[in-house]
């Protein structure tokens, strides 16, 4: 294919994700480039808008996260009835979101712990930066944070310097009116489920989601909290990323007991909304079948899908997108399992790795979260800072430069507003 019939193809993608046909057919009619391709992705993205969880006719939703509902849904405050949100109806507000990755999540900086956001290369993350990713589109932030370095003792104290800047920047999203998902996100294999660390993993757990949940319970439905990380074993180094029988059955009783801590700090933390993942939040069958999910109706599935792995996560892999087939399975087969139970589910982390591809990560970019937008999960892109190719590089996966504020690749954020509006 060559690259003036490239951009005439995506952009009929692009124009056919939101339902633009009479535009689709006067392109391909016309020829137009690759220039007519990115002004008319840019002009269906900016139609679009966040989806938005309505309450039935008649009903408001409750002013409060914890108001209590009664079989039917509704409950009762200052004498009047409500609408309690439901799990459904918090991921449907979530829209489309942004990692703010390799930064809360980073490590290893002995020297001086609490300046582990920077170690790893990005910038110090500022409110003007969190600004700038909800002014783009993006309603969720996904605030990977890593907790090792800053807890001591038996009782896995937290540094409070930690935990402020944690909430600090939390706050940013929140006081734009962003969706904000906290986790625990990487760890020196103290949450691996193994049946030997089962116990200490527990422990662990509990003690942080307590503390965790104490900090931010006063915070409304805009706060969700993500028990692990695509949480695996990683046998003499090496990432177990399938796991066997009993990984399946100990994670499944982690994943109980995160959850337990959280609902046991009450408050706003007895209805938050929580997402639960499968081993290394893997979407496939032979991860999901063994996933018991605890009986809880403010829960989700989290999802992580770098898919088709040797293009959008193999930097020496194809530059070509072919995984259409391949996105209609995975959608389906979420949806069929847990989205059309009730049961919603969050993408939390997907991407490209840039190859000097681009028009080929925006056919990837209209074509996944298209499929994730037909049945109502929404889609987090991994944004890890990293925007520099090279021989040596991998995960070039940065939409935002941080460090002046700009997205030099506008042309994937058009195409994943676009993509939302299926």
């Amino acid at each position: 294919m060559t690259k003036r019939s490239i951009g005439v193809a995506v952009a009929l993608v692009v124009l056919a994700a939101c339902g633009n046909g009479s535009n689709a057919s006067t392109l391909a009619a016309s020829g137009a480039t690759a220039t007519a391709t990115s002004v008319s992705t840019a002009t269906c993205a900016a139609a679009y808008k966040p989806p938005v969880a309505t309450p039935p006719a008649g009903t408001k939703f409750c002013a409060s996260l914890s108001t209590a509902p009664d079989a039917s849904g509704n409950g009762l405050e200052n004498g009047k009835t409500c609408r309690a949100r439901t799990a459904v109806d918090i991921v449907r507000d979530m829209g489309q979101g942004w990692n703010l990755g390799n930064t809360l999540d980073a490590f290893g900086n002995a020297a001086n712990p609490l300046a582990d956001e920077t170690y790893w290369g990005n910038p110090k993350t500022t409110k003007a930066m969190i600004d700038t990713v909800r002014k783009a589109g993006f309603t969720t932030l996904r605030l990977p944070v890593s907790w090792d370095d800053h807890m001591s003792g038996a009782a896995r104290t937290i540094d409070p310097v930690w935990m402020n800047r944690v909430e600090e920047v939390a706050k940013y999203a929140l006081d734009n009116g962003m969706a904000v998902i906290v986790n625990i996100h990487h760890n020196n294999g103290w949450e691996a489920p193994t049946l030997a660390n089962e116990a200490s993993a527990k422990d662990t757990l509990s003690r942080l989601w307590t503390q965790i949940g104490e900090r931010f319970n006063k915070y409304d439905q805009h706060v969700t909290f993500e028990v692990m990380n695509e949480p695996r074993v990683a046998p003499g180094g090496v990432d177990d990323w399938t796991g066997k029988a009993e990984y399946y059955d100990v994670l499944n009783r982690l994943n109980a007991t995160a959850l337990a801590a959280i609902r046991a700090t009450g408050g706003n933390n007895t209805r938050r909304l929580v997402m639960i993942p499968s081993y290394a939040a893997a979407p496939d069958d032979a991860q999901l079948n063994p996933l018991v999910l605890p009986s809880d109706p403010m829960i989700a599935l989290s999802s992580h899908a770098y898919r088709p792995w040797n293009f959008a996560g193999e930097q020496k892999g194809t530059s070509i997108f072919s995984g259409q087939a391949e996105f209609d399975q995975l959608f389906s087969r979420l949806n069929a399992k847990y989205v059309a139970k009730g049961i919603p589910v969050v993408i939390g982390e997907w991407a490209s790795t840039d190859k000097d591809n681009a028009a080929e990560r925006v056919q990837h970019a209209t074509a996944f979260v298209q499929g994730a937008a037909k049945y109502g999960m929404p889609t987090i892109w991994w944004d890890n800072g990293n925007h520099t190719r090279s021989a040596t590089s991998t995960d070039v996966m940065a939409l935002l430069d941080r460090s002046n504020n700009t997205w030099p690749h506008q042309n994937i954020n058009d195409a994943i507003f676009c993509a939302a509006q299926h």
